[in-house]
C-alpha cells in the first residue's frame, strides 16, 4: 500500500530545517544537551522529521485527518 501524500512543500521545508537542527543539537553539540538521554532523543527525532521529509507523509496527520498537501489537479478548473 502506498503512502498518500499529506505534507505541503512548506512543510517539508520546515520539518528539513528542524530536523537538521535536532541532529546537530542531539549528536554533535553536546553542549547544549547535558544529558545523554534526552540528546538522543532529540537527534532520534530529527532523524524521524528528515524521514517524514523524504516520504512526504507524517503518520500523526493521518490519523488526525490532517492535509497540508494540495494537489493541483485536484482543484485545477475542469474547462
Amino acid at each position: 500500500m502506498p503512502l498518500k501524500r499529506n505534507l505541503h512543500t512548506v512543510d517539508r521545508i520546515a520539518r528539513f530545517i528542524i530536523g537538521l537542527a535536532c541532529i546537530y543539537i542531539g549528536f554533535i553539540d553536546h553542549s547544549i544537551i547535558n544529558n545523554t538521554i534526552v540528546s538522543i532523543l532529540v537527534g532520534l527525532f530529527g532523524l524521524l522529521n528528515l524521514g517524514v521529509v523524504i516520504f512526504a507523509h507524517c503518520p500523526v496527520y493521518s490519523i488526525a485527518g490532517i492535509s497540508t498537501y494540495s494537489d493541483k489537479k485536484d482543484t485545477a478548473d475542469p474547462k
